[in-house]
């Protein structure tokens, strides 16, 4: 893939969840990828032109430290930790806040105002030859408007960005006397807009924000098609491990598409090496397990995994779902089989400590314990108690349901089964 040759970014809507942008951002950047052309809606918007002129650090910082209070006036004893604070406590400042809200006739939005102009130099980014794209929706006119920067009058621009991000329930923005919304009521994800503008080389960034969200036409394009390969967070949660967690993913989705990464749930450096020994591994293993995963197309692999010859990978990625390894890190095979091995460890220790204490078996115990944890134990756990009494009907019954809950048990509990490697 030529990454030098100029490239358009498409960044969609979803609030809060738009610091997954600017975790595709950084590696976009690490990656080398020229990109001239920004075209974005609702934050899509509003972080383009910090991409354009070089801004960086300065989203970076914004990812850090971003919270209700960076978008909308707050009284500062509602917010707690980024989050809006809700409670008896603070219930005047709470009627304080509803009845501005209904003078205003929505939230007042001025703080994220106040960061755009503070940080978006309007000259110097119309003298930078990128280009830049938005989308809103004119609510006096009840029409959508997709606009580029030579469209927007001059001195405008933070307008034209307060249009796009309009969420409804804020302030609707006016501009030359005209109300406008949030650009998400026509398109979250105005791939469209850049092919009208001409552009054939897209970067696409979905975030799975709320909106009208067309499924890109990528027919006689070269597209890279960016997704949160994870669900997690709202347009308005600002919950610091969310926001850390979805900046983090976008930047391993990003590597995981220009293939930096690898790997079906998990980000994986390649492994070329490590892949042909493990297969010279299972050769010489006179063992069951070790005959199963050398067939790359076999019943134990789940569906999606069939067709691919890369055992290894195949392997740790079914052992870390089944055991609820962590998902937004990067890891070399060495590392994720390491920690595989110590969870494992880690599983089987506690319940062989539960059983021992209780003084009963294996299986009466981890139900008792399945029980008390509402059932958030990981699959590998499940599977542990089923073991305990293999030939019988029920036990039976769990372990298919097991298995079709978790697709990728059979293929890890296999390699669980296989000495560590040296």
């Amino acid at each position: 893939m030529a990454k030098d040759r100029p490239w358009c970014l498409v960044l969609a809507g979803g609030g809060a969840k738009g610091v997954y942008h600017i975790g595709a951002w950084r590696a976009l950047r690490e990656l080398g990828v020229r990109v001239d052309a920004f075209v974005g809606n609702s934050i899509g918007a509003l972080v383009a032109p910090f991409m354009a002129l070089g801004l960086s650090d300065e989203l970076e910082e914004i990812a850090k430290g971003i919270g209700i209070d960076f978008v909308l006036k707050v009284p500062p004893e509602l917010v707690k930790d980024g989050e809006l604070s809700v409670g008896i406590e603070n219930f005047t400042k709470l009627r304080e806040l509803a009845r501005d809200f209904v003078k205003k006739g929505g939230l007042d939005t001025a703080p994220l105002r106040a960061l755009l102009e503070r940080s978006i130099d309007e000259a110097r980014l119309r003298a930078s030859g990128k280009d830049l794209g938005i989308v809103t929706v004119s609510l006096t006119e009840l029409q959508p408007r997709e606009l580029f920067l030579e469209a927007m009058e001059e001195g405008h621009l933070v307008d034209y960005l307060m249009a796009s991000a309009a969420v409804p329930g804020f302030v609707a923005p006016v501009i030359k006397g005209k109300k406008y919304v949030d650009g998400g009521v026509h398109d979250n994800l105005p791939y469209a807009v850049a092919l009208k503008r001409g552009y054939r080389r897209i970067i696409v960034v979905d975030i799975s924000g709320l909106g009208v969200n067309r499924r890109p036409r990528v027919e006689g394009t070269e597209t890279v098609y960016i997704k949160n390969s994870i669900e997690m967070g709202g347009i308005l949660d600002f919950d610091r491990e969310f926001l850390e967690r979805f900046t983090e993913l976008g930047y391993l989705d990003t590597m995981r598409a220009f293939g930096r990464l690898v790997g079906y749930a998990c980000f994986l450096e390649p492994g070329g090496k490590a892949e042909k020994a493990f297969r010279k591994r299972l050769e010489k293993l006179d063992l069951p397990v070790a005959r199963e995963l050398l067939e790359p197309s076999g019943a134990i692999w789940p569906e999606r995994m069939r067709h691919d010859r890369r055992l290894l990978l195949k392997s740790l990625e079914c052992a870390a779902t089944a055991l609820g390894v962590e998902r937004v890190k990067a890891w070399s095979y060495a590392e994720l089989e390491a920690e595989i091995r110590r969870r494992k460890a880690r599983e089987d220790a506690r319940l062989e400590a539960i059983a021992e204490k209780a003084k009963i078996s294996l299986i009466e115990a981890g139900v008792e314990a399945a029980k008390a944890a509402r059932l958030d134990e990981c699959p590998y756990w499940y599977a542990s108690l089923v073991a305990a009494f293999p030939k019988s009907r029920p036990g039976a019954m769990v372990r298919r349901a097991l298995e079709s809950l978790t697709p990728e048990l059979k293929a890890a509990l296999a390699f669980l089964e296989l000495p560590p490697s040296d």
